[in-house]
């Protein structure tokens, strides 16, 4: 079932506060901090018209971690301000907890997708890469001649579908791109890898159609922020690079966020 916003946060704040029906199913009345965070809440939704994922108590005192599909807020439990920016830890490296805190977002997308990646898996894995690619992007065959040296490396790399035009064409919304057609031929076809292969080379891949997540990896995509491709991410989706690097300096920037 799926909560609307209202539903969303009411849920949230019950769960935040654990407030419920006691053994005897007494209800227990809310209290005037609650009815203070719930206005907070309500206030939040009015202004930052996003989606809320969840909301969660911060690390900050006296606020709460709003989670939205576009990224962390955070927000004073009186509701006077609304803070967006990163939250990190005193500690030495500085750990940045938004960042952390959105990574474990983008690491639950990516997993509802996985399945639906090409994936060319290491035999001796010890990472995990997610590459947004597109069939007529140079820089996306520059990186595939090289998936040979990740996989070496220990490195899975799993393709996910991403035509630079979008997926569907902006005067029809019923009508998908051309960009869409070329991928579809690729993750349609009765070897996907085979045929990934052959466009990456240039070879002409034959016509095929079927019930795919095209659409939903692109926008997977943009939720993750991508812009262009190669767009590459680790397996909990924290962003390993944008465009084309060469392998040792790819393997350096995923260690960074591992």
């Amino acid at each position: 079932m799926k909560l609307n916003m209202k539903n969303m946060v009411t849920l949230a704040l019950s769960v935040t506060f654990s407030l419920a029906a006691n053994a005897e199913g007494v209800k227990v009345e809310k209290s005037q901090a609650e009815i203070v965070l719930q206005a907070a809440i309500d206030n939040f939704t009015k202004l930052v018209p996003i989606p809320i994922v969840a909301i969660e108590e911060s690390p900050l005192p006296n606020m709460v971690q709003v989670v939205t599909e576009k990224g962390v807020f955070y927000a004073t439990k009186d509701g006077k301000y609304i803070v967006a920016g990163n939250v990190h830890e005193a500690k030495e490296g500085l750990p940045n907890l938004t960042k952390a805190r959105l990574a474990k977002e983008n690491g639950k997308k990516i997993a509802e997708l996985k399945d639906s990646f090409i994936t060319y898996k290491a035999e001796n894995e010890t990472s995990e890469i997610v590459v947004f690619y597109d069939t007529s992007c140079a820089y996306c065959t520059k990186f595939h001649n090289e998936v040979e040296d990740f996989n070496q490396a220990g490195v899975t790399v799993h393709y996910a579908a991403w035509p630079r035009q979008g997926a569907y064409n902006q005067q029809n919304k019923t009508q998908y791109t051309g960009a869409y057609y070329k991928l579809e031929n690729v993750w349609c076809a009765e070897n996907p890898k085979a045929a990934l292969d052959a466009a990456a080379h240039r070879a002409n891949v034959p016509r095929s159609t079927c019930e795919n997540t095209i659409p939903e990896q692109f926008a997977l995509g943009l939720s993750l922020g991508v812009s262009g491709t190669p767009a590459i991410f680790s397996i909990d989706g924290q962003l390993v690079q944008r465009g084309y690097a060469p392998v040792d300096d790819l393997i350096k920037n995923l260690k960074g966020v591992n």
